[in-house]
């Protein structure tokens, strides 16, 4: 984790686009904490297998198909 001032937070941005995922930077005021920024990383890939198995242990069982459309349509209404 890399520890800067405010003042060179906001005068180099380039410093949080060269961060790579996962890495940190603490920004300080005047020698206190003021906040961290964070790069998050990418999403893992999963496939349609994964995603439809989660599915299912998240909700076992038949589930009936939804017209998103018509759901969305009642909404406005």
């Amino acid at each position: 984790m890399k520890t800067v001032t405010k003042r060179e937070f906001y005068r180099t941005p380039a410093l949080v686009r060269s961060l790579k995922a996962g890495q940190s930077v603490l920004v300080t005021d005047q020698g206190e904490t003021s906040f961290l920024v964070l790069k998050p990383g990418r999403p893992p890939h999963r496939t349609t297998a994964e995603l439809a198995a989660e599915a299912e242990r998240l909700l076992p069982g038949r589930r009936r198909r939804v017209n998103a459309v018509k759901l969305l349509r009642n909404l406005r209404a």
